[in-house]
């Protein structure tokens, strides 16, 4: 089964590397992810104080990130891809948040691995990631 997995997250990652370049030209301007990443977005914010530390899961190219390192917050953005984490890498130096951001490639079902263990305020992923495993209790 872990083999299975490991393979699946493989083409996973693959299939959203070859993605990552067209990603943000496909989705950020689309009308209906910008109003459901706001309803996410100001449903979570009433929630986090100033500066929370927040892990976030399946980053993508880091709109999220982005957007929450300029409300003030720190996040530690992951994403098992190579193009996402490149994209996102990009963004950060865009930005000029690499004292908010930091990154790390890891899959979300190997958090046990994770270099940046935290603490953390919150553990964050949005628009469906998450369903690219049948092994939710990992996460």
């Amino acid at each position: 089964m872990s083999e299975t997995l490991n393979n699946n997250e493989k083409n996973a990652a693959d299939a959203f590397s070859k993605q990552a370049k067209n990603f943000d030209r496909l989705f950020s301007g689309n009308t209906i992810i910008r109003y459901k990443r706001k309803r996410v977005r100001d449903h979570l914010s009433q929630y986090l104080l100033l500066n929370s530390n927040i892990l976030e899961l399946n980053c993508g190219t880091g709109d999220d990130a982005i957007w929450f390192a300029e409300k003030g917050h720190h996040v530690h953005a992951t994403d098992l891809s190579d193009g996402m984490i490149a994209a996102l890498k990009q963004k950060i130096s865009d930005h000029k948040l690499e004292e908010r951001i930091s990154y790390e490639k890891c899959s979300f079902t190997a958090l046990n691995h994770l270099r940046n263990k935290g603490p953390y305020d919150v553990i964050f992923s949005n628009f469906a990631g998450l369903n690219c495993t049948g092994e939710l209790l990992k996460v």
